[in-house]
């Protein structure tokens, strides 16, 4: 096994992780100040007055339904989560458990995406979007699959029969 290719790998899943995270970021700004409604909506009856629509007051928070704030406080917990243990393996690129953690969470989050798709969730419901965001998320996050798998498996390989790396 080339050890350089190892590294590459690494590096490739390291900053695949770190844009995905970036990505989740955005997604959860977009949240907080999206202008356009989704994921806000007007409570009945009542509108707001003097305020520019721009402005990201707590109204618009307490008008996100229960739903949406929790993909919100979801997104940006995975966004955190992918540049911890992304900065953690790019500290020690050696170990096998961190690559195994990024594997089980972006397996988790797959899977995750694929049956909140397909079934009604609690509190959520069944999400009928997806779009070019969750489709590059997705993708990404298939990458660091397989780079992980790929770098946990040869790992063992070296450890376990180390004359032929």
């Amino acid at each position: 096994m080339n050890v350089n290719l190892y590294q590459i790998i690494s590096y490739v899943v390291i900053v695949t992780m770190l844009s995905t995270s970036a990505i989740y970021f955005v997604t959860t700004y977009e949240q907080f100040t999206d202008e356009s409604g989704d994921g806000f909506h007007e409570m009945a009856g009542e509108k707001e007055t003097g305020q520019e629509t721009g402005d990201l007051d707590k109204s618009q928070w307490y008008e996100l339904d229960l739903g949406g704030k929790m993909q919100t406080i979801f997104f940006l917990f995975v966004g955190i989560v992918y540049v911890l243990v992304g900065m953690c393996m790019l500290a020690n690129r050696h170990g096998t458990k961190l690559y195994l953690t990024a594997l089980v969470g972006s397996v988790s989050l797959v899977v995750f995406y694929a049956i909140s798709r397909t079934v009604d969730l609690p509190v959520v419901g069944m999400q009928s979007d997806i779009g070019v965001i969750d489709i590059t998320v997705k993708i990404l996050q298939s990458g660091i699959v397989a780079g992980c798998l790929y770098l946990v498996v040869i790992k063992r390989k070296m450890e376990t029969n180390p004359t032929s790396s």
